[in-house]
């Protein structure tokens, strides 16, 4: 089946990913690529306002939720990987593309599904056993969160389900979904409109 258009809004999240041409790793080493795309989105975040709650990057694409609360998110994906793609290709030498088609974009309209979302994203590298822990890995806005590092981008708070410090919010992402839930998350993110046929939790 098909997949759906990208549904707009300026008030809700998205779930925001983009592959590599055939799922090859991106052409630089992975450290520039996160480079190149950390300030893409920081020149991004500074015209459009917009609110970055996560962001992840693994060797043939990226996870990004994001919020444009005053641009269309298809121009700010146009210009984000548009940009990218330029930077990739002149220190690369490559000429021919390099993502393998348009971005896919998920809408999460319920606070209870960004959730999932949020911790989906951030133990990407976990379940791809790159990491055991997901504040470990390098390439993951949750890195710098987690070890007080700078970056170059504001990432928003967006109301985890815990009032404690950070160690709180650390051990809530390094608690896996339960049994068949991970599945249905990412299930869920193939959608235009984020939906599940059965409530999950998020403890």
């Amino acid at each position: 089946m098909a997949r759906q258009p990208v549904v707009r809004s300026n008030e809700h999240y998205y779930h925001l990913t983009g592959r590599s041409n055939n799922k090859e790793n991106f052409y630089l080493p992975t450290s520039r690529v996160w480079e190149i795309m950390i300030r893409k989105l920081h020149l991004l975040q500074m015209e459009f306002d917009l609110c970055i709650a996560g962001f992840v990057l693994m060797d043939n694409h990226f996870h990004l939720i994001l919020l444009t609360p005053t641009g269309p998110i298809d121009k700010v994906m146009y210009f984000f990987m548009k940009d990218v793609t330029k930077s990739i290709q002149k220190e690369s030498g490559r000429v021919n593309k390099i993502f393998g088609g348009r971005y896919k974009g998920c809408l999460i309209r319920d606070q209870r599904y960004l959730l999932n979302a949020f911790k989906y994203v951030y133990r990407n590298p976990v379940r791809a056993k790159i990491v055991e822990r997901a504040e470990e890995y390098r390439f993951s806005t949750l890195h710098f969160i987690a070890y007080h590092e700078p970056l170059n981008l504001k990432v928003i708070n967006i109301h985890l389900p815990t009032n404690e410090s950070l160690t709180g919010l650390i051990q809530w992402l390094n608690t896996d979904f339960q049994k068949n839930d991970s599945d249905r998350v990412k299930w869920g993110l193939t959608r235009s409109v984020f939906q599940l046929k059965k409530q999950l939790t998020h403890t």
